[in-house]
């Protein structure tokens, strides 16, 4: 097995099978070694070929793309807004990189249901275009903010921020684009120890949708949640009641709806969400330049992919929409990777600009179904007790105090009076300051 350490390639060699067989002589084992280690070699290199460098017909360049040192740039202009971003320093890589989860809100207004959205990039190493659509989009976004910014850039700012409550992982595989940046291996799609981060989650994990090669780009890893990487999506699902999750890749023009996996495709099981979320899909699928092919992902395919992220937040997290989207793709022959993913460097800021009407798109569809269709729709899975029930325990409180006085004073019961200092509602209400989340 082959671990990037950050300073290059270590091997580790595990204990090989023992393929003899019963009932044959020494000869017959011999040649039966030799032709099962000759078919495992030649079966490995036709899997691993995908992970291996290959010749590229165009590199980024970093005048146009960002790289690790540029994208944490961007996350530090960011940060220059507070009162609108905020950063979840803690979660971080195998290598200790920074995944970059964001949270977009206006923090200074008082809480209105807005739909909360999951955004999430770079899980595959060698996909660039995604996240430089996330970074086009976090500045326009931004854009509205500054002291001078024109009268479209405030009005949009103020529109996505008035319709929407965003959550943004960036950089969900950073040691896996740092190997990239040492090595120009642009085929590189796991982690720094191999593993397919979109195979890695616990649902239906270990299905034909992925594989145990290490040399495999689908290398799924020993078990659900190997990889540190994956603790953010767990744990921020877990304390958001997300309404929406998007998972965004490059290589086609699709939109995924779940499920992926392999037992889905055999039981042809839908999420319980599936209409609205078909809906939405054909909305996206023309709402730019780019026309999307889109469906329930194992009918849209023809493989499968068990243990995907997006499969997990829309079985397990029962999170009502959950999207992978393939943000562009083109036609391709021959073993080179980067141009599969990403376009030229001259021609990626036209491109990104043309990705941006899917956001808009996204908020401005989930803003209107929260209004309207699923106003008291909660995510079972949070760990947050809901506001309502705060108020609910209020309003009895405040309801068997009455009771009490009023039965008190019936009673003529004046020892209550003398002792007890009378507070009004609005001095009661100034002591719960409004939480601005």
């Amino acid at each position: 097995m082959k671990t990037w350490t950050g300073k290059g390639l270590t091997t580790t060699q595990g204990r090989p099978k023992d393929s003899s067989s019963p009932g044959c002589g020494t000869g017959g084992m011999q040649i039966g070694r030799i032709l099962i280690v000759s078919l495992f070699l030649l079966f490995s290199s036709i899997q691993g070929i995908d992970v291996k460098p290959q010749k590229e017909l165009y590199m980024p360049n970093y005048r146009f793309y960002h790289n690790l040192k540029l994208i944490d740039d961007e996350i530090q202009y960011l940060l220059k807004f507070p009162n609108y971003v905020k950063l979840f320093s803690q979660y971080r890589s195998r290598q200790n990189r920074p995944q970059y989860l964001l949270h977009i809100c206006n923090f200074t207004e008082i809480r209105r249901k807005k739909p909360q959205i999951l955004f999430s990039y770079g899980e595959h190493a060698r996909e660039f275009l995604p996240v430089e659509s996330a970074i086009f989009f976090l500045r326009n976004l931004t854009g509205g903010l500054l002291p001078h910014a024109d009268l479209y850039s405030k009005q949009f700012t103020h529109r996505i921020l008035s319709q929407s409550d965003l959550y943004i992982i960036l950089m969900a595989n950073p040691d896996g684009r740092h190997y990239i940046e040492q090595t120009s291996n642009y085929c590189w799609r796991g982690t720094s120890s191999g593993v397919d981060l979109d195979r890695n989650f616990d649902w239906e994990f270990g299905g034909k949708g992925s594989t145990s090669n290490t040399q495999d780009e689908e290398y799924r890893g020993n078990e659900p949640f190997s990889e540190p990487e994956s603790v953010v999506f767990q744990e921020i699902s877990a304390e958001v009641s997300f309404d929406a999750f998007f998972s965004f890749h490059s290589g086609i023009n699709h939109i995924y709806i779940p499920y992926s996996d392999t037992r889905s495709r055999i039981l042809h099981r839908e999420p319980d969400n599936v209409d609205e979320m078909m809906k939405l899909a054909s909305q996206l699928s023309h709402c730019s330049r780019h026309w999307y092919k889109y469906g329930t992902s194992h009918q849209l395919i023809n493989y499968t992919a068990d243990g995907t992220i997006f499969d997990y937040m829309a079985g397990v997290r029962k999170i009502p929409f959950s999207f992978t989207i393939e943000l562009w793709g083109k036609q391709h022959q021959g073993l080179s990777c980067f141009d599969l993913f990403n376009p030229e460097s001259q021609e990626l800021k036209e491109l990104v600009q043309s990705l941006h009407p899917l956001y808009i798109n996204i908020i401005q569809y989930l803003a209107e179904w929260k209004s309207s269709n699923q106003p008291n729709m909660v995510n079972p899975n949070s760990e947050h007790p809901s506001m309502v029930l705060g108020y609910m325990l209020l309003g009895i409180t405040v309801a068997v105090s009455a009771l009490v006085c009023l039965h008190r004073k019936l009673r003529n019961c004046p020892n209550f009076y003398q002792h007890q200092r009378i507070v009004s509602l609005k001095t009661l209400s100034s002591s719960f300051p409004a939480k601005n989340l």
